[in-house]
C-alpha cells in the first residue's frame, strides 16, 4: 500500500509540476542481488535509461516512468531469478528518487531467498535398463564429469537444457540416431530440493548406408571420400560425421561442406548419408595497405591457385613490403591429407630481407614442413629448413667474445624445429575464457655439418578470465632460451630474442628493452622473460577499454633469468571490434625508470 501511495504521489506531482508530462527514468539500480550480478538483471530490462546530456549529445531517449512500466520490469527480475533457480524471490518497496535535473531514480529492492537444490538425479531407458546397465563405464564417467547440473547445487534451467542436448548426443555417438531425452522433474518447495529423473528413449541401434558425394568437379570423389572417418556398415555416429566434415574443409578445396544424414519416417536401422560440397574459386587473390607503428607503411598481396600438381594441392604466392621487411617473398606449396587425413605438407622455398632495430639480413632458403591438425584445439608441427643468411655486419654488433659472425657476414643454417598449440580460449579472435600454450623447439646444425649449431625454445601461455558481463582479465607469460651448443657465445642475430614493443613489453619501442653496445644499438640476448595483465572492459558493444601492465627483460647469458632486473611498464588502451579481430591503441609508460616516456602502440588484434 506504501508503494503505491508513493507511485501515485510521484504522478500527481509529476504531472502538477511538469504540465502533465510524466518524469523520465534516469537509472535504474537494484538492492539484495548477491546471485546475480546487477549487469545481468540490466540485460533482462526493457526501461531504457538516459541523463539530459545522454538524451543531448547522444541521441538516447528514455522512457517515462509509468506502473505498469515498473510491474513488467518487475516480472522480468523475477523471471531471471526463477532460471537460475530461485523460486521465492520476492521484492519489497522500491526506492523511487526525483533528481534535481527531474529525473527518476528506481531501485528495485530484492529478496532472493533460497535457490532449488538437486538432490537426486536417476536415469531409466527404455524403462528397463539403468545407467549402470547401458552406458559403458567411460561415458557413465563422461556423462557424470561433464554433466553441469550436480548434486546439491542449485537447479539451473540453463544447465538443464545443455545436459539434456549432452545426453542425447552421447546416444546418437553410440549410434542411436532416433533417440530421445525426456524427463520428469519433482521440486519439493518447502524443502527446496529437486528430483530429475531422465527418461531415455534410445530406439533402434542404427549403421552407416551408402555414401553419396555431389558438388564438387575438380576434387575427385575417392579424396572426399578418404576424408571420411566413417565407412559403409560401421555404426551411426554424429561425433565421426561432424570430424569428417572438419577433414573435408581442411583440404581447402570448399567453401561449404555439409555432411547429412537421410532420415524417413519409416525409421530404417541403416542411414543414407549425402555429401553435398561447393567448390572455392579456383584463383584468389588479397591485396592489402596500411601503417603501423612499427612496421610504418606496408602492402602485400596474396595469390591462391587450387588443384596444382595434384588435385587437392594449392599454390600461395605471398609478397611484402614494409619498413620492417623491405622485401618478403615467400611461396608455399600445400599438400593436405598426404598421411593421413589430418595432416599435410607445406614447402616453401623464401627470400627476404630484414630491417630489424638490432641487425639487417637477408634470408633465402627452404622450409619443408609436416602439420598435424589434431582438432581444433590442438596442432602440432615439424620443419626441416635450410636457410643462407648475408648480414649487414655494420649493424651486427655485439659482445666482444661474440667474434664468430663479426667475421664472417654469412652463414648457412639447416635444422629441424618442433612446435604445438593448443587453444581452448571462446571465441577465437577475441576470446574471453579459456587458454592457450604454445611451445616450439628448434635445433640448428642437424642437417649440414658446418652449420652453426645451437638450441632454440620459446613457451608462452595465455589466460583468459571472463570475470563478468563485458569484463575480462587476460593474462600472458613467455619464456624464451637459447644456447650454442659448442660454446657459450650469443646464437646468431636473428635468433636472438628481443623484448620491446607493441607485442611485448609495451612502454618499450621495438626491441629496445635489453642489452645494448656503447652505440646504443640493441644486442638481443639467450634468455627472455615477459608477462603481462590486461583488464579489458567492454563500454559498447564494439569498443573496449583496457588497463595493462608488462613486465620482461632479456638477458645475453643463457639460462640467466633474474628476477630482480625486470623491467615494467603500465598504461591503457581502447580497442575496436572488427569482424577480423580487435584494433587499437595503446599508450604505455615505463614506472621504476628515469626515462618514462609515454610510447603509443598500434595493433591489429589484442596483443596476447
Amino acid at each position: 500500500m506504501k508503494t503505491l501511495v508513493t507511485l501515485i504521489f510521484l504522478y500527481v506531482a509529476s504531472c502538477s509540476i511538469y504540465g502533465q508530462e510524466l518524469l523520465k527514468v534516469k537509472k535504474v539500480s537494484f538492492k539484495g542481488n548477491s546471485a546475480i550480478r546487477s549487469s545481468r538483471l540490466e540485460e533482462e530490462l526493457t526501461i531504457k535509461t538516459s541523463g539530459k546530456n545522454g538524451e543531448r549529445f547522444f541521441n538516447r531517449e528514455a522512457d517515462r516512468f509509468t506502473m505498469p512500466l515498473y510491474e513488467d520490469n518487475k516480472e522480468r527480475i523475477k523471471y531471471a531469478y526463477q532460471k537460475e533457480g530461485f523460486l521465492n524471490v520476492t521484492f519489497d518497496e522500491p526506492k523511487i528518487k526525483v533528481t534535481p535535473g527531474k529525473r527518476v531514480k528506481i531501485t528495485y529492492n530484492i529478496n532472493e531467498g533460497e535457490p532449488v537444490k538437486l538432490e537426486k538425479v536417476t536415469y531409466t531407458v527404455d524403462s528397463i535398463d539403468s545407467f549402470q546397465q547401458f552406458f559403458s563405464k567411460k561415458t557413465q564417467r563422461k556423462i557424470r564429469l561433464q554433466s553441469q547440473l550436480k548434486v546439491n547445487k542449485p537447479f539451473r534451467d540453463d544447465w538443464f537444457f545443455a545436459d539434456q542436448a549432452f545426453i542425447n548426443e552421447e546416444l546418437n555417438n553410440m549410434g542411436y540416431a532416433y533417440a530421445r531425452v525426456n524427463h520428469k522433474l519433482t521440486v519439493d518447495t518447502l524443502k527446496n530440493e529437486a528430483y530429475l529423473k531422465w527418461i531415455i528413449k534410445k530406439d533402434k541401434l542404427t549403421y552407416f548406408g551408402d555414401i553419396a558425394v555431389e558438388g564438387n568437379e575438380r576434387v575427385p570423389t575417392k579424396n572426399i571420400v578418404k576424408q571420411l572417418q566413417f565407412e559403409p556398415g560401421d555404426v551411426w555416429s554424429k561425433y565421426e560425421i561432424d570430424e569428417s566434415q572438419k577433414q573435408i574443409y581442411n583440404l581447402g578445396m570448399f567453401r561449404v561442406a555439409s555432411i547429412k544424414t537421410l532420415i524417413t519416417d519409416d525409421k530404417p536401422d541403416t542411414l543414407s548419408t549425402l555429401v553435398v560440397l561447393k567448390e572455392a574459386p579456383r584463383l584468389t587473390s588479397r591485396f592489402g595497405v596500411g601503417y603501423g607503428s612499427e612496421d610504418k607503411f606496408r602492402v602485400f598481396g596474396d595469390v591462391q591457385y587450387l588443384s596444382v600438381i595434384t588435385k587437392t594441392g594449392r599454390v600461395n604466392l605471398f609478397a611484402k613490403h614494409s619498413a620492417l621487411e623491405p622485401y618478403n617473398f615467400q611461396l608455399n606449396f600445400i599438400q593436405p591429407a598426404v598421411i593421413f587425413s589430418f595432416n599435410s605438407l607445406n614447402i616453401n622455398p623464401y627470400f627476404m630481407k630484414q630491417h630489424e632495430p638490432a641487425y639487417r639480413v637477408t634470408r633465402q632458403g627452404l622450409n619443408l614442413t609436416l602439420l598435424q591438425h589434431f582438432t581444433e584445439r590442438f596442432n602440432s608441427s615439424v620443419n626441416f629448413y635450410l636457410e643462407e643468411v648475408n648480414s649487414d655486419s655494420v649493424l651486427v654488433t655485439s659482445q666482444a667474445r661474440d667474434t664468430q659472425y663479426n667475421q664472417s657476414s654469412s652463414y648457412s643454417k639447416s635444422g629441424v624445429a618442433i612446435g604445438f598449440v593448443f587453444s581452448n580460449g571462446t571465441p577465437r579472435l577475441d576470446p574471453v575464457t579459456g587458454y592457450s600454450l604454445a611451445v616450439n623447439i628448434k635445433r640448428n646444425g642437424t642437417i649440414i655439418e658446418e652449420s652453426v649449431p645451437f638450441y632454440r625454445s620459446l613457451v608462452e601461455y595465455k589466460k583468459y578470465l571472463g570475470i563478468s558481463q563485458g569484463v575480462t582479465l587476460a593474462f600472458k607469460g613467455k619464456m624464451g632460451l637459447a644456447f650454442m651448443s659448442r660454446s657459450d657465445d650469443l646464437v646468431p642475430v636473428e635468433e636472438r630474442f628481443y623484448a620491446g614493443g607493441g607485442y611485448s613489453v609495451r612502454g618499450w619501442s621495438r626491441a629496445q628493452l635489453g642489452p645494448k653496445d656503447d652505440n646504443g644499438q640493441p644486442l638481443g640476448g639467450n634468455s627472455l622473460l615477459e608477462g603481462s595483465a590486461e583488464w579489458r572492459y567492454l563500454i559498447s558493444p564494439k569498443i573496449v577499454l583496457v588497463l595493462f601492465g608488462d613486465a620482461g627483460n632479456v638477458w645475453q647469458n643463457s639460462f640467466d633469468y633474474r628476477l630482480n632486473d625486470l623491467h615494467y611498464s603500465a598504461g591503457f588502451g581502447i580497442r575496436f571490434k572488427t569482424p577480423i579481430g580487435p584494433v587499437g591503441l595503446d599508450f604505455a609508460r615505463p614506472v621504476f625508470e628515469k626515462n618514462n616516456t609515454w610510447q603509443i602502440h598500434f595493433n591489429i588484434g589484442n596483443p596476447f
